[in-house]
C-alpha cells in the first residue's frame, strides 16, 4: 500500500533494528541490540509490517498466523500483536491505516478472523473488533485453603522439559476438541509461547509438571513460575489443563504443595468451577476478565468454516452488516443452516437482524447471543424467530477462552 507520502509493506532485514527500536519504546522494553537479540523469535514467528511516512519507519505491528477452534473446527486467524506507533507520529491515522491494510491482506491469505490483546478495546471496535472471549482470575494464598476431596488420587505429578513438549500437546489437544477459542500450536508455539513467556526477555524456563495415571498415561498438565513480587512470593499458574477429575484433583495437590509461597494466581475457564474444588471457596478471589478481541475478516468463508450451534434447526434468516474497515463484508447476508452447517450469500433488501462488524465479532464465536445484542441496543432487530435463530446458529457449545498470549 503506497500513496504520495505512506508506504505500508514488510520489514527488510536491514530494518529490524529500526523495528525493535520502535516496538521496545511503544511497550516499555529494552530498547537496546542486546534487548532485540533476546526477541528474535518473534521475528521468526511472524515478519512485521511497517508504516513508512516521509523515509522513516514510524509504525508497525505483527500478525501472526494461527488456527483458532470455533466448535471445535479450525479456522484460520491472524493474531494482530505489537501495534507500535511512536509519540510524535501519532494522532496522524497511521494505527488506523495499517490495521485496515492487514485486514485486507489477511482476506488475500485465507485468514478469516482476526484477534487480538489490548489494554484499549474503545480503539479496536472502531475497526471491527470485539471483546469475545473471557476467564476468571483466581487468587489464593496456599496456607488458608485445602483440596474439598481430601484423598490423595491415585497417580503422580512429574516434571517436565521442553523437549517433552510433544506429551503435553497430546493432552492438550485432547482437551480442545469440539471447544471455542483454542488455537492450534505449533512446535515454536510450544518452545516460545508455553514454556517460555513470549515477551519475556529473560527467556526463562517456566516451571511444567505433567499428572499421570496409574497406568503411566499423562492426563494433564500445569506449566507455573514463582516470581518474587516486592515482599511477597507470588507462583504465578499459567496453565492448567486436565482430562479427568483424578489429574484435577492431583495437579491442584501438587500446586497447593507449593505453600512456602504467599500467593497463587491462575487466569482459568469461566465454567469450569475450580474454586469449589478446594474446601473454602471463600478465601479464593475471583475476577471476571475479559480479555481476546475478535472479529471475522471474510464473512461468508468464516460463516461456513465454523459448525452451527447444537440442535440449531434447518432454516434461514438475513443478516445486515456493517463493516467500514473491510468493506467486502457490509451488505445483506443470507445465513442458511443445514445439517449443521452454516452458509452465507448475498442477498438484497435490509437484513431481518442488522449489527455492526464489532458485534458481530462478538457474535460469530458464541460469546454474545443476537437477541442480548439486540436487547442491549448493540443490534437491531423486531423479528423474533430471527434472533431465535441466529442465537442457535452462532451458539457455542463451550465458552469462548483463548489460552494463549500473542
Amino acid at each position: 500500500m503506497t500513496d504520495a507520502q505512506y508506504e505500508i509493506r514488510p520489514a527488510r532485514d536491514d530494518e529490524m533494528d529500526r523495528v525493535h527500536f520502535l516496538v521496545a519504546y511503544s511497550f516499555t522494553g529494552d530498547r537496546t541490540l542486546e534487548g532485540r537479540a533476546k526477541m528474535r523469535h518473534l521475528e521468526e514467528m511472524a515478519r512485521p509490517q511497517v508504516l513508512i511516512d516521509g523515509g522513516e519507519i514510524v509504525a508497525s505491528l505483527r500478525v501472526y498466523p494461527f488456527r483458532m477452534l470455533v466448535n471445535g473446527a479450525p479456522v484460520d486467524m491472524g493474531g494482530v500483536s505489537a501495534v507500535s506507533c511512536l509519540p510524535e507520529h501519532r494522532r496522524k491515522g497511521h494505527v488506523g491505516r495499517m490495521l485496515e491494510h492487514a485486514l485486507a491482506e489477511m482476506r488475500d491469505r485465507g485468514q478469516l478472523l482476526s484477534a487480538l490483546y489490548t489494554p484499549h478495546p474503545d480503539l479496536y471496535r472502531r475497526y471491527g473488533w470485539m471483546t469475545a472471549a473471557a476467564n476468571l482470575k483466581y487468587t489464593w494464598n496456599p496456607k488458608h485453603v485445602r483440596p474439598y476431596i481430601p484423598e490423595r488420587p491415585p497417580g503422580r505429578a512429574e516434571r517436565v522439559t521442553e523437549e517433552d513438549w510433544p506429551l503435553i500437546a497430546a493432552v492438550y489437544e485432547q482437551f480442545i476438541r469440539g471447544r471455542t477459542g483454542p488455537i492450534e500450536r505449533t512446535e515454536a508455539r510450544w518452545k516460545e509461547a508455553f514454556f517460555r513467556d513470549i515477551y519475556d526477555d529473560s527467556r526463562a524456563i517456566n516451571d511444567v509438571a505433567v499428572w499421570r495415571n496409574e497406568a503411566g498415561e499423562a492426563t494433564g498438565y500445569v506449566s507455573y513460575r514463582p516470581r518474587q513480587k516486592g515482599d511477597r512470593s507470588v507462583v504465578e499458574v499459567k496453565e492448567l489443563v486436565s482430562l479427568s477429575g483424578e489429574a484435577q484433583t492431583g495437579l491442584l495437590r501438587y500446586i497447593l504443595s507449593h505453600d512456602l509461597n504467599d500467593e497463587i494466581t491462575w487466569y482459568g475457564p469461566v465454567e469450569d468451577g475450580f474454586s469449589f474444588t478446594v474446601d473454602n471457596p471463600q478465601l479464593m478471589k475471583r475476577e471476571f476478565v475479559e480479555d481476546l478481541m475478535l472479529r471475522v475478516v471474510d464473512l461468508p468463508a468464516a460463516v461456513a468454516a465454523r459448525p452451527a450451534g447444537a440442535g440449531t434447526p434447518d432454516g434461514a434468516f438475513t443478516l445486515e452488516l456493517a463493516d467500514a474497515a473491510c468493506p467486502w463484508n457490509s451488505g445483506t447476508w443470507r445465513v442458511t443452516a443445514e445439517d449443521g452447517r452454516l452458509e452465507a450469500a448475498k442477498a438484497d433488501g435490509a437484513g431481518q437482524v442488522a449489527m455492526t462488524a464489532a458485534t458481530f465479532g462478538a457474535v460469530y464465536d458464541g460469546y454474545l447471543r443476537t437477541s442480548d445484542a439486540v436487547r442491549t441496543g448493540l443490534a437491531q432487530s423486531a423479528d423474533t424467530d430471527a434472533m431465535a435463530h441466529a442465537d442457535r446458529a452462532f451458539a457455542s457449545d463451550s465458552r469462548p477462552l483463548c489460552y494463549d498470549f500473542f
